[in-house]
């Protein structure tokens, strides 16, 4: 498929990002075939070499991958005489790129997609500086280990053992903490509040389990 003429950077702009990307795979000693690879091989050596020598007109998506691979930022700018068009468009993609690369589900994969649009409760948000499943506890059923609103992190494993926290659902499109226990053919659920019953699992599947608790968040009123 073709890149549309509006998706490219015009020919006023080409000799500035040819350059750029050139001082910078050069700054970075990057050969034309290492910059392929960083970009997963969607430009072979040959078409790069040709966006740095104003052969061919770049599109504007790859510039700001090549962008990101150097840390090149908004600064460049400031050097360039082009249309105010131009420059706005470069300074909203800038933008863009910069939100998209900050988001936290932006590693969400189809898995953990799938469970945050299935159970109510669940959610993806930052932990230490990365990004995590957590269910929030909607019931006293954990209680005084986990109590109602707390934000319980997990994750999945491969293997899952007698006694770990782990993360369930007990209901429909609702995600709940358990202690798991395991016995030849099937599964034990506690719940720490005694005024909720123990589930008996007689199938075990590991894929019913979602994860195993590996945080908590509590706000402290």
């Amino acid at each position: 498929m073709r890149t549309r003429k509006k998706e490219l950077v015009s020919d006023e702009l080409k000799p500035f990002v040819g350059r750029i990307i050139r001082e910078n795979r050069n700054k970075y000693n990057y050969s034309l075939e290492d910059l392929s690879v960083a970009l997963n091989h969607q430009k072979n050596r040959q078409t790069l070499h040709k966006y740095e020598t104003g052969l061919l007109n770049i599109p504007y998506d790859i510039f700001f991958e090549i962008c990101n691979i150097f840390n090149i930022d908004t600064s460049i700018l400031n050097d360039i005489e082009i249309s105010n068009e131009e420059k706005e468009i470069l300074e909203n993609k800038f933008v863009k790129n910069y939100v998209n690369d900050s988001r936290v589900d932006k590693n969400l994969t189809v898995q953990a997609e799938k469970i945050i649009n299935t159970y109510k409760n669940a959610n993806y948000e930052p932990l230490i500086g990365k990004s995590e499943l957590s269910v929030k506890i909607l019931d006293d059923s954990m209680s005084p280990f986990y109590l109602k609103n707390d934000h319980i992190y997990f994750e999945k494993k491969e293997d899952y053992k007698n006694g770990d926290d782990i993360v369930i659902a007990t209901k429909a499109n609702i995600l709940s903490v358990r202690k798991l226990y395991k016995y030849p053919k099937g599964i034990i659920l506690q719940a720490m509040n005694p005024k909720y019953p123990s589930l008996n699992v007689n199938i075990m599947s590991t894929d019913m389990i979602l994860g195993k608790v590996t945080a908590i968040h509590r706000e402290i009123k």
